[in-house]
């Protein structure tokens, strides 16, 4: 069995974003060559919305880039610089990416909410997504 991680993050200002791409940047070049990773993709959406999923070869690996790195110092900063923030993971049979329709009803039926300094309404309430999937595109990854 596989596991999958799903984050989505609300950068809670325009004024954040440069810093949280920046740290963006090097954990996905972190991700990309970690060891017991399948997949990484990234999706933006309107309002300053980051989603990712990744898909390891078990937890310990998963565990193991979360809290290391770039990816540890990315953590640090995230309950500042994001006004929601939660994460779903699961176990699945094969190594691909679910699609962005699946992290999203995966992320309102078994997401869990990360803590956040300044929550939006949307946290405050303990909701992790809105109910609709907003539209997106999915950005390049750095070069590994």
């Amino acid at each position: 069995m596989y596991t999958v991680s799903i984050t989505r993050l609300r950068v809670r200002s325009i004024f954040y974003m440069p810093v949280f791409l920046l740290h963006a940047m090097r954990t996905g070049t972190q991700a990309q060559k970690a060891d017991g990773i399948f997949g990484v993709e990234t999706r933006f959406e309107k309002n300053n919305v980051v989603w990712t999923k990744t898909v390891w070869a078990d937890e310990t690996q998963m565990k193991k880039y979360r809290s290391s790195g770039a990816h540890q110092i990315a953590m640090r900063l995230l309950s500042e610089m994001c006004s929601e923030a939660s994460v779903a993971r699961w176990q699945q049979d094969g190594t691909e990416l679910p699609t962005w329709e699946e992290a999203h009803r995966r992320i309102l039926t078994e997401g869990k909410l990360s803590k956040v300094k300044h929550p939006s309404p949307l946290q405050a309430a303990g909701r992790t997504a809105p109910e609709t999937m907003q539209s997106g595109f999915s950005a390049p990854m750095p070069p590994a």
